[in-house]
């Protein structure tokens, strides 16, 4: 068995000990670190946007719901009888006498 050592690198049986190359390695753990992260990131940002998207869409429906109840109120209350009922109960109002009709040519 022959042990020498070469400028501060023991040698052992015909191999020669190298210092471990660490740069590398640690190279590659930082971006596969990095890379990890980013893609923990990316699908919190996708559960995110989704959660933000089923919000609006209720606001959406709920708008949409809204809408139509106004449009069925409106169409009711521009109903010619139901615009009569109020002007002879709630207003007052009569039809006019033949004497208060005036024609226009």
């Amino acid at each position: 068995m022959s042990d020498t050592i070469l400028g501060g690198i023991p040698k052992i049986n015909g191999f020669a000990l190298q210092r471990p190359r660490l740069l590398p390695l640690l190279a590659f753990v930082t971006v596969l670190l990095a890379v990890s992260l980013f893609f923990v990131w990316s699908r919190l940002q996708v559960v995110h946007l989704e959660y933000d998207i089923s919000s609006i869409e209720a606001q959406l429906r709920i708008v949409d719901q809204e809408s139509q109840r106004l449009r069925l109120e409106a169409a009711s209350l521009r109903s010619p009888g139901r615009i009569e009922t109020v002007a002879r109960n709630e207003l007052g109002l009569r039809l006019p006498t033949p004497e208060q009709v005036i024609t226009v040519n």
